[in-house]
């Protein structure tokens, strides 16, 4: 398998994920959420030092905007993370701001698919997008444990 087919993968888990939050109530829907936050977390680092910076070096100069535009999705991403946490997840407001970091997430991931992904392709090619993975995975669970802490 290669780094981008593990990026893909992990986008359907996440979507999955998502729909379990939305049907579930107070301390399961506390415990999903972060899960989502841990691994998103994880997935977006590993994304940001291993996959985006190889593909900014190999793309043409009008390409680069969608690398920075992937990176700017996941500040986006992390500032409705950090919202959601600090307020109850018994809020009434809690479920309209989890549809708002849903939808940013969705188009991130429709995105970086349709886009990202096959710009990455024709840039890297595929041995080194196999060897990537590795690299990917380990930033990925490092980055991941981390905020599983510091969520606790």
């Amino acid at each position: 398998m290669d780094v981008l087919t593990h990026i893909k993968e992990e986008h359907d888990e996440f979507r999955e994920l998502m729909k379990k939050i939305e049907s579930s109530k107070s301390a399961k829907k506390k415990e999903l959420f972060r899960e989502l936050y841990a691994k998103l977390h994880g997935h977006h680092e590993a994304e940001e030092k291993v996959v985006f910076p190889m593909v900014l070096e190999e793309v043409k100069a009008e390409d680069k905007e969608v690398v920075r535009e992937m990176i700017e999705e996941h500040s986006l991403g992390q500032y409705q993370f950090k919202v959601l946490e600090k307020t109850d997840v018994e809020d009434e407001t809690w479920d309209a701001k989890f549809m708002v970091l849903k939808e940013v997430l969705e188009h991130h991931m429709e995105e970086e698919e349709k886009e990202f992904i096959t710009l990455a392709k024709k840039v890297i090619p595929k041995e080194k997008r196999e060897e990537l993975l590795e690299k990917f995975e380990s930033v990925l669970e490092k980055k991941k444990k981390e905020k599983e802490k510091e969520l606790k």
